[in-house]
């Protein structure tokens, strides 16, 4: 994400882009070189300076974000259109319909936040349908509001709301005024304000529903959690993830081989444990060679090779999950999950962890895709196949469907490898630090750093591995004429 989002910052100028720039899809560095499947192109004319994509339809059909400080959604279907923040406000559409007709957004305000406070200013979310007047969340007494999903047919949106405080004084208060209510918590006649109510709600074809039962959330995902077929829902509780069905209430929890969180809602060590040499276990064929820090899954061909201390052939108890994706009807689960060593007789050595990226269907089986401390998972695609995340510095990507010569399982890549792959090459000496995948994973939307260079700007490119996909095209300066208010 553009530090613009993250820190205040803007993005440093470029100079001198080409009004609509394709890159060539072969390079020096090109392995092998192949003819392009796709597209791959520079987004800073389309975006400006500091617009940026943040969802994208299957078939790259639409999208939607940021453009000139206000929510936009591009589509094949009806070109560009542009919504006008409040004043003093800027805004972003966060998910997409499949067919770019809905979309959910939020605005925000554009001033500081008083020094030493803890206080944030207000989000006012929105629901925004081609045809149909702007759905805002005020009209269901929410001042905040963060979405965590969007079905594919635009009918079903997951959010989480917060009343406003009550008594708490307005966004255009004195600065003094705001400055001692966030140190305090008190207005200027000394009032305490109480705290808000905050709630998860769901909007399904217009109607908006309290969903009290799911309670409160510990620690705001900044993620997708409901499917987009709408169907379910990820909650995570202490350390243990529920699958929770929308409609009727009823929840399982996620399972890594069968088992689940220890001191979560378990009654027993045993219900933790993943042991070795266990089939279930998505760790059955997960081993080391020696000397090499990462793992990788082993063909039945290769585990001699593997070190004696191979995850396989040891015995873990399951801690927790973390930064779970649902595919398009959850039947698979990308998460993060940190396991604890054991003597396999009711001790956990404490010395020992295993942080591992996997894919886990309903059962809690399936698939490791790799190790690490320092891994984030980032998205899954509607059927599961191909995984996006984050290792260290490093964007990478697992392909179900792809095998390199001379292997027999498929391994995960770096995305600009992966791209290579497709005869299409990103500008050398810059690393991808951001993005944004399709459902389809076809796809990508990526914001690239000369991280050698701290004034290195950043530079926007869309890329798509489908050679029927033609790259999108809009006028920023005609569409002007488009905008409008909420």
């Amino acid at each position: 994400m553009k530090r613009f989002f993250q820190y205040g910052g803007l993005r440093l100028l470029l100079a001198a882009v080409p009004a609509f720039l394709l890159l060539p899809a072969q390079g020096p560095c090109a392995e092998p070189a192949r003819p392009a499947q796709g597209f791959i192109m520079n987004m800073d004319p389309l975006l400006g300076d500091n617009g940026r994509i943040k969802a994208i339809a299957p078939d790259c059909r639409a999208m939607t974000g940021i453009l000139d400080g206000g929510p936009f959604v591009w589509s094949r279907d009806f070109g560009l259109l542009r919504l006008a923040p409040p004043k003093e406000h800027y805004g972003m559409g966060d998910f997409l319909s499949d067919d770019g007709r809905s979309m959910a957004g939020f605005f925000t305000s554009r001033r500081d936040i008083p020094p030493g406070s803890d206080m944030a200013w207000s989000r006012p979310g929105f629901l925004w349908r081609r045809g149909s007047p702007l759905q805002l969340m005020a009209r269901h007494g929410l001042a905040d509001v963060a979405w965590y999903g969007l079905s594919a047919d635009g009918r079903i949106a997951l959010g989480y709301g917060r009343k406003p405080m009550p008594g708490a004084p307005a966004a255009d208060a004195s600065a003094a005024e705001l400055e001692r209510f966030g140190r305090t918590g008190q207005t200027d006649g000394g009032r305490e304000v109480r705290l808000p109510t905050s709630f998860w709600f769901c909007i399904e074809n217009g109607t908006f529903r309290r969903m009290d039962d799911l309670g409160s959330i510990d620690t705001s995902p900044y993620f997708r959690v409901m499917s987009r077929d709408g169907g379910s829902i990820l909650l995570k509780k202490e350390k243990a993830v529920y699958i929770v069905s929308r409609q009727s209430g009823r929840r399982r929890p996620l399972t890594f081989g069968g088992a689940i969180p220890f001191q979560a809602f378990c009654t027993s060590y045993m219900q933790s444990l993943v042991r070795a040499g266990d089939p279930r276990s998505p760790l059955f064929r997960w081993g080391r060679f020696p000397g090499f820090r990462n793992g990788r899954i082993f063909a039945e061909s290769e585990l001699t090779k593997a070190s004696p201390d191979s995850p396989m052939y040891k015995n873990w108890i399951l801690r927790e999950f973390f930064s779970c994706f649902p595919s398009f009807d959850a039947r698979f689960i990308l998460t993060y999950v940190w396991l604890k060593r054991t003597d396999g007789g009711g001790g956990i050595l404490d010395s020992r962890s295993l942080w591992l990226l996997a894919r886990l269907d309903t059962a809690g089986h399936d698939v490791v895709i790799d190790d690490g401390a320092g891994i984030m998972a980032l998205d899954i695609s509607d059927d599961g196949r191909i995984v996006l995340y984050q290792r260290e510095n490093e964007i990478r990507i697992w392909d179900e469907d792809v095998v390199l010569s001379g292997d027999t399982l498929p391994r995960s890549m770096s995305l600009v490898a992966y791209l290579k792959r497709h005869g299409l090459e990103l500008p050398e000496n810059l690393s991808i630090v951001s993005v944004v995948m399709s459902p389809d994973g076809r796809c990508f939307y990526m914001e690239l750093l000369d991280r050698s260079d701290e004034n290195s700007p950043y530079l926007s490119f869309l890329a798509c591995t489908d050679a029927s996909v033609a790259p999108p095209r809009w006028s920023r300066s005609a569409a002007a004429s488009g905008v409008r208010k909420p």
